[in-house]
């Protein structure tokens, strides 16, 4: 098979999809007990990896009645044979005797090497005081096959897993109690917290993105010793986990080809969300950089930005919008615009006059959704909710938005005819076909002004000139996301912790994260 037959690391494949990962290969002749064997092996060579200088003494795996329970037996025969001096014990919430198929077969070899298999009994107390004294606690509950709530022995024991913080928890596919296509906790049940998750084949949607970025720590990606074909994926997501690249300035570029970016917003009490958008322009790159406004700016502003007040009456105005939107390669309306009347004829006049890409955040999503206007043909538009917001533009609830990040943000892209970047932990880009998840999680990035440091930053590279034909849209949000992200990362680095960032501080990081192609 030809590496251009084989999946990509980066395609992020639904529950499905994984399975038929199984069938087609066991259908072409590669045993199912083989592809097992190397899922396991390859989840207890990243477990001794990570605890290499860490000296175990007790580890606990918890074993469910079908396949992940039988990769984790093969976890536990490995551990043992490897470290033969440390307790392993496999803890079944059924029956051992009742595993079946490649699962039956990893018990029998389990045993064989001196793993201890015993009843993990639906009794709280009981699971405490076993895993009590574990310095490693192994999830082979459900994996990828679990499409209800954790309930029983499984939930009882995952408490109890979720109390010992001072374990190494390690999840095996997916954390038992997330489902792995949306990344939610199904129903209201509980759900293993991993510190490290080892999925197997290929990475899932769930790990990525919403509650499953958060539960499932950090995520390696083990292989199953046979190439995956591509003809398994029929969804189009994919994890965008590469660092931003953007073309390197030419010597003689001058500010012209940097771009020229409109922010509109600012009104009273609000000013600061304007002068922040215009900031994360500058620091991303930006040549000129001006803010619309009915106010001046109250907060302190670069003195780089140019500010231009904007007329009272209403003809006035819009034809001062107009004039400067023809003289910027991009437009970002809505950080600090308001929800009066005023703000909405601004909203209307420039969502149906502007000719240049538009990024539309803040209020002015509150209008975009209020007006349900859409794009015209040719002109690129790109959405930047949080998810309450998403919730107003869907018309849903916000954990409706939450439990599906990814088909929230198709959902919008597609009503909108737009590009949508869904913020939050797993931020989600989707242009209504195809769908990209971003890897940054940081409470340095949960600050007021954030999102508009990030509109200012997808402004600026949807405003650079490129003499080599039309600007992919595509690429620029996502290296300003990732961009974005970084800068969060970096900024909690430098300060030793994530509380207390300022949103200018995050600004002014962007333009190191970017690497030159």
């Amino acid at each position: 098979m030809s590496t251009d037959d084989q999946l990509s690391p980066e395609r992020l494949l639904t529950r499905d999809e994984v399975r038929t990962i199984d069938s087609t290969l066991i259908a072409r002749g590669v045993p199912g007990v083989l592809l097992m064997e190397n899922a396991g092996r390859g989840a207890a060579e990243a477990i001794l990896g990570r605890t290499r200088g860490r000296a175990l003494r007790d580890v606990a795996v918890l074993v469910g009645p079908g396949n992940n329970g039988g990769d984790g037996l093969v976890v536990a025969r490995h551990l043992r044979l490897h470290l033969p001096d440390v307790k392993v014990v496999a803890w079944c919430v059924v029956d051992p005797a009742t595993l079946s198929g490649d699962a039956a077969v990893m018990r029998d070899a389990a045993l064989a090497c001196g793993v201890s298999l015993r009843v993990a009994a639906d009794d709280p107390h009981a699971a405490a005081l076993a895993l009590g004294a574990c310095d490693c606690i192994v999830d082979a509950l459900f994996g990828t096959g679990l499409s209800r709530p954790l309930s029983g022995a499984a939930a009882t024991w995952v408490l109890a897993a979720n109390a010992r913080m001072e374990a190494l928890r390690v999840a095996l596919d997916v954390p038992s109690g997330i489902d792995a296509d949306r990344g939610a906790v199904l129903g209201d049940g509980a759900a293993f917290r991993a510190d490290l998750t080892v999925t197997f084949a290929a990475q899932k949607a769930g790990l990525h993105t919403g509650p499953g970025r958060t539960l499932a720590g950090e995520v390696l990606l083990a292989t199953i010793g046979v190439a995956i074909p591509t003809s398994v994926a029929r969804s189009k997501c994919w994890l965008e986990s590469a660092a931003p690249r953007v073309p390197p300035r030419r010597p003689d570029a001058h500010k012209g080809d940097a771009g020229r970016v409109l922010i509109v917003g600012g009104r009273r009490g609000m000013t600061g969300a304007a002068v922040l958008a215009a900031r994360g322009a500058h620091r991303m790159g930006a040549g000129l950089v001006r803010v619309a406004s009915t106010e001046a700016p109250s907060a302190p502003h670069l003195p780089e930005t140019m500010v231009t007040m904007l007329p009272e009456d209403a003809s006035a105005r819009a034809e001062t919008l107009r004039g400067l939107m023809q003289h910027a390669d991009a437009v970002v309306l809505g950080p600090g615009l308001g929800r009066d009347d005023d703000s909405a004829h601004i909203a209307a006049t420039v969502l149906g006059g502007c000719e240049v890409p538009l990024v539309i955040d803040a209020d002015g999503l509150w209008h975009l959704a209020a007006l349900g206007l859409t794009p015209t043909q040719g002109r690129a538009w790109v959405l930047t909710p949080h998810p309450l917001e998403m919730s107003r533009m869907l018309g849903v609830d916000t954990r409706s938005v939450n439990d599906d990040r990814v088909e929230s943000a198709r959902r919008a892209a597609a009503r909108f005819n737009a590009w949508v970047v869904l913020k939050g932990p797993g931020t989600v880009l989707s242009d209504a076909e195809s769908s990209w998840v971003m890897p940054y999680m940081t409470p340095a990035l949960a600050v007021g002004g954030s999102g508009d440091v990030l509109a200012g930053a997808i402004g600026a590279r949807l405003a650079e000139r490129n003499s080599d034909g039309p600007i992919l849209v595509r690429s620029r949000v996502a290296s300003a996301v990732h961009a974005h992200g970084l800068a969060g990362e970096r900024l909690a680095a430098q300060r030793g912790a994530s509380r207390g960032a300022l949103a200018t501080e995050i600004a002014d990081l962007l333009g190191s994260t970017l690497e030159p192609d």
